[in-house]
């Protein structure tokens, strides 16, 4: 079986050094308004941000045979998704005197993260810093989080991934008192899947697929007969036959 996609959202599935302020537009009570993508905390994501990330890393993904192809919607929600929980961890890592990553993330940095999916260049730098920020806080500082706060309520000491699925609990726990508003275009989020179940641009347009509603579930043979704008990654080919059958 071949690997998906390296996608890590944990969630996100990535985002600028600094939150980006969309100048003179907003969610609203009445919806998303054009060009905004999320907005939390007084911060707004905007949605050509997002839409430039998912373009940049699905090339990269698409020319990587190694990885299997997902549902371009999957990965546009989980990199909004993935902004909001990475704004949470910096206000729970400043409310706890967690250190956190530098503002400046050196080229380095960003390029070994991503050196397994592919070449991170001038053309497609922004869009893999702005992912690398995001990816520092779900990773490193969700970790430093999960264990602080383990420690002090238990005494006990955690660390890895068991540290880290805590510290994005916390966030969690932060955006649902903090209600962070994200365009209707990313589809309904599903708490139960930790997933949106789609969007307006990543619609299944076969039978098969389009019985599903949770994009996380389709399957390679689903995601292999999306339109290649609604699939990110390379075409899986087709097994072979079975001789005699």
């Amino acid at each position: 079986m071949r690997p998906r996609s390296p996608l890590n959202v944990r969630t996100t599935v990535a985002l600028a050094a600094v939150a980006l302020m969309a100048a003179g537009c907003g969610l609203t009570d009445s919806g998303a308004q054009p060009g905004v993508a999320a907005e939390v905390d007084g911060q707004t994501l905007e949605l050509t941000r997002v839409d430039q990330a998912v373009e940049d890393y699905c090339g990269l993904l698409t020319a990587n045979k190694k990885f299997s192809a997902v549902p371009t919607a999957l990965v546009r929600g989980q990199f909004a998704q993935g902004w909001t929980r990475a704004v949470a961890i910096d206000n729970l890592a400043e409310e706890l005197d967690v250190p956190l990553p530098p503002e400046v993330i050196d080229r380095t940095t960003v390029e070994d993260l991503w050196m397994e999916l592919g070449e991170v260049d001038d053309d497609n730098y922004d869009s893999f810093e702005w992912l690398t920020w995001v990816q520092l806080r779900l990773s490193t500082t969700a970790e430093q989080l999960g264990a602080a706060t383990v420690l002090k309520e238990t005494g006990q000491t955690v660390s890895g991934e068991q540290a880290i699925n805590v510290g994005v609990s916390l966030a969690d726990d932060w955006l649902a008192e903090n209600e962070p508003e994200l365009n209707p275009v990313f589809g309904e989020y599903n708490p139960e899947t930790g997933y949106f179940d789609g969007d307006a641009l990543s619609i299944p347009v076969s039978r098969e697929a389009g019985s599903v509603v949770d994009t996380s579930k389709l399957t390679a043979e689903q995601v292999n007969a999306l339109p290649a704008d609604q699939r990110c990654g390379p075409e899986t080919p087709p097994a072979p036959p079975v001789p005699g059958v």
